[in-house]
Parts: C-alpha cells; sequence; structure tokens
C-alpha cells in the first residue's frame, strides 16, 4: 500500500507539496521496488527446487515487475486465513469477490494516476483533474465508455487499453463467480434446507 499510494499521491495532488515531496515519493517507490526485488531473490534462493518455485510462484515476479498488486495478494492471504476456520472447503471461493474487489478498486486508482499523468498537459486532453481520471477510469473499467472523457496522447492510450482488458476480465469473473455461486445454491440438499 506504501508504494500505491507513493506513485498516485504526487499525481493526484499536482501542483501541491512541491517537487520535494514529488522527489521523497520517488525514493519510497524505488526502496519498496527494491525489497520486493530483495525479497524475491531471498525466496528463489531458500527454495529446495528452484525450477519448481518459479513454477508455482510466477505471481511473485508479476508483483516484482508490477508492485502494486503486492497488497491484493496480502489481503487474500488475511480474507483466507480468516475463512479458513470456518468454512475451509469453500475458503479459497469465498475469497474471490473479495479479492476482485480489491484489485478492482486498486486498478481504477491506479490507473486513474498513470492517466491523468500522461494526460494531464497534453494539447487537446481532457483529463485534467484526479475527479476527471477517476470518472475515465471507472467508466472505461467497466465497458461503459461515456465518452466525455478519452485519452488524445499514445501513452494514454495504452493505459487505457490495458484497463479495458482489465475491465472486461473482472467484469466475466464477476459474472462466472456469480453463475457458479447460483449453481452452489440451486445444489443444496433437501433435507438442509427443509429443516425447522
Amino acid at each position: 500500500m506504501v508504494y500505491v499510494l507513493a506513485y498516485v499521491l504526487p499525481i493526484f495532488t499536482f501542483p501541491l507539496g512541491g517537487s520535494s515531496f514529488r522527489q521523497l515519493c520517488k525514493s519510497v517507490e524505488y526502496a519498496v521496488w527494491v525489497v520486493f526485488i530483495a525479497d524475491y531473490l531471498v525466496q528463489i534462493y531458500l527454495a529446495s527446487n528452484r525450477k519448481t518455485f518459479l513454477r508455482r510462484e510466477w505471481f511473485s515476479l508479476v508483483i516484482v515487475a508490477f508492485p502494486f498488486f503486492r497488497p491484493v495478494r496480502a489481503i487474500r492471504a488475511i480474507v483466507l486465513m480468516r475463512q479458513a476456520a470456518t468454512h475451509p472447503r469453500g475458503a479459497a471461493l469465498l475469497s474471490i469477490p473479495w479479492v476482485m474487489g480489491i484489485m478492482g478498486v486498486q486498478m481504477l486508482v491506479i490507473m486513474a494516476a498513470a492517466e491523468l499523468n500522461v494526460e494531464r498537459f497534453a494539447p487537446g486532453a481532457n483529463i485534467h483533474t484526479s475527479g476527471d481520471a477517476l470518472w475515465w477510469a471507472l467508466v472505461t473499467m467497466t465497458t461503459i465508455g461515456y465518452g466525455d472523457r478519452y485519452p488524445v496522447t499514445g501513452e494514454g492510450r495504452l493505459i487505457a487499453a490495458a484497463l479495458i482488458i482489465f475491465g472486461i476480465g473482472l467484469v466475466a469473473s464477476c459474472t462466472g463467480y456469480f453463475a457458479s455461486w447460483l449453481l452452489r445454491q440451486s445444489q443444496v440438499p433437501e433435507e438442509t434446507t427443509n429443516k425447522p
């Protein structure tokens, strides 16, 4: 979360804070990234079978490349531990909506900041404030796309493409989870539903 805050705060609060605040946030970003890389290298070193580790822990490499996914992993672990005590068989399935929701909010904020960063001063741009960027990210991620806010730069369009793909995946996952939940509800044994 420190990494995410260090990335988005200087963008959303610009021009408040000044260059020293932006430099401090940039230093925090790099420091956290170095910790993630060191953690990954130590895990590889301590693994009894490195090939198996690299195959099973591919998400750890994604976290090193994209550190803003790290909080999702931590939150997923907390949710799973809490639910394992009461619902051991369905703990993983029950944590899916929480993980997807947190990932969605996190991706929305990060991509809004990234979009604002590249579009704010571009000629002909219409995304100038944090509110504009967050609104654009929401309608893009949910694939509604009103068209009132849109990127005009090449970098902004690349960010939009990534967010659209993520949004389609998120909507499809939520739909699939909901359908699976409905099927599970319809398959509850009659004796459990007819108990007084």
